[in-house]
């Protein structure tokens, strides 16, 4: 229980390890203009490296990207200042829509109404990384049947599927009641997608499936016994790019879920009624054939966890990975709103409570990058909150690098909790 007086939270900050042509020469002040200089171009080169046969078009030129995609090349966006739009991986965005979508900051736009708020504990993520091209991750999924391999796609590593495939996800323990589910899927067609299910079916037949699942393809959403209950119709695109699906199940004992599923910042999908099973893994099944072939990349489960103010005073500390920003910057990204939102409405509600916010990294990059770059991002949340009418006097930005991990930073799952925004109280 907190006493009268006033109290502190450290909020730690997701941060990433690539630096930017200007956070680069920052952190080499002392080595003179020819290092600096020399880092500026390395940058440079990389996204030259993944734009080199693209075709750049300004984000409202629809004719520009629809005449690329008619010549067989890849479009790439460019914002006002002439630089090529990332997405939240560092990778040129592909789509007019989600570039505009990526330039605005948080609650505005597309993002007013977006509440998505990833899981904070991380229970399983896909890492390609390390995997040769070519094979498959046999350490990371269960094959069940089908013909996928890894590939190389725009300088990222995808997963292809040739046939109609399925595979599982491991995960160390049942689903609990809250958790979520992340990853980005292309389908071979807009009539074939992908189901997902949360607990193992023995027949192919989900008309005598007893639970919800996603149906994802053309027209996405959440279905049942061969239904979809809620969905999107038409999904944009989803056969020409990469689409990110999120869903999100809030659960408690004897009461019916609530699942909401978005594809891109698109609400697809909201029930307030559903039944997802729970098992200790993940079931993907993919409709793809060799002339149409399907990709998946990116796949995240984690648990949801208690909201905010509640779990502090229950546990004293609060762990979230919503508060996002672009690689290589300081720049808030606009998925983070719901988590903004959250901690800004928490202390509007609990004015004797002060903060810190402190940033975290993985060990990705050098040391001395990573401590300064997780001073700015905590400054940048510190700014957004103070925009939001919260005193700066009861916030304090503190960055921490790579100092404090808190999982092996040699696999992809202890990168994703070391990267990490951690709430704590603190009396004072």
């Amino acid at each position: 229980m907190l006493r009268n007086g006033l109290s502190t939270f450290v909020v730690v900050l997701a941060v990433g390890a690539i630096l930017s042509p200007a956070e680069g020469a920052a952190q080499l002040g002392g080595l003179g203009d020819r290092l600096r200089g020399t880092v500026e171009r390395e940058v440079a080169d990389q996204i030259n490296d993944l734009v080199r046969d693209a075709v750049r078009c300004a984000m409202d030129d629809t004719r520009c990207a629809e005449e690329a995609r008619a010549n067989g090349q890849t479009p790439v966006f460019e914002d006002e200042d002439g630089d090529i739009v990332l997405d939240a991986d560092g990778k040129p965005i592909t789509d007019a829509e989600a570039a505009r979508q990526s330039v605005e900051a948080p609650g505005e736009g597309f993002w007013r109404n977006y509440d998505f708020v990833p899981g904070s504990e991380v229970l399983y993520v896909l890492d390609l990384t390390d995997e040769p091209v070519g094979r498959l991750p046999v350490r990371q999924i269960e094959f069940v049947s089908g013909n996928m391999e890894i590939v190389e796609r725009d300088g990222d590593k995808v997963l292809e599927f040739s046939s109609a495939s399925t595979f599982r996800v491991p995960l160390p323990r049942e689903l609990p009641d809250d958790f979520t589910l992340e990853f980005e899927f292309q389908a071979a067609f807009p009539n074939m997608g992908m189901t997902v299910l949360t607990r193992t079916h023995d027949s192919s037949n989900l008309g005598n499936y007893p639970y919800h699942y996603l149906d994802l393809y053309r027209s996405s959403g959440i279905a049942r016994a061969r239904a979809q209950v809620s969905n999107l119709d038409p999904i944009r695109g989803i056969d020409e790019r990469l689409v990110p699906f999120k869903l999100q199940v809030d659960g408690e004992p004897g009461v019916p879920d609530y699942a909401i599923l978005y594809a891109g910042t698109d609400r697809a999908a909201q029930i307030p009624n559903a039944q997802f099973g729970r098992a200790d893994h993940i079931e993907f099944r993919v409709n793809a054939n060799n002339d149409r072939r399907a990709y998946l990349r990116n796949i995240v489960v984690a648990v949801h966890g208690d909201p905010l103010h509640d779990a502090l005073m229950a546990t004293g500390e609060y762990t979230t990975r919503g508060i996002l920003f672009d690689v290589n910057s300081d720049r808030l990204r606009p998925e983070s709103t719901p988590t903004l939102e959250e901690l800004a409405s928490m202390l509007e509600r609990n004015p004797e409570l002060a903060v810190e916010i402190e940033g975290h990294t993985d060990s990705d990059g050098e040391e001395a990058a990573n401590l300064a770059l997780s001073q700015r991002r905590a400054e940048a949340v510190t700014s957004y909150l103070t925009n939001r009418g919260i005193s700066d006097a009861r916030l304090t930005a503190i960055g921490k690098g790579e100092a404090e991990p808190v999982a092996d930073n040699g696999t992809g799952v202890g990168k994703q909790q070391n990267r990490r925004s951690v709430i704590r109280v603190r009396e004072g």
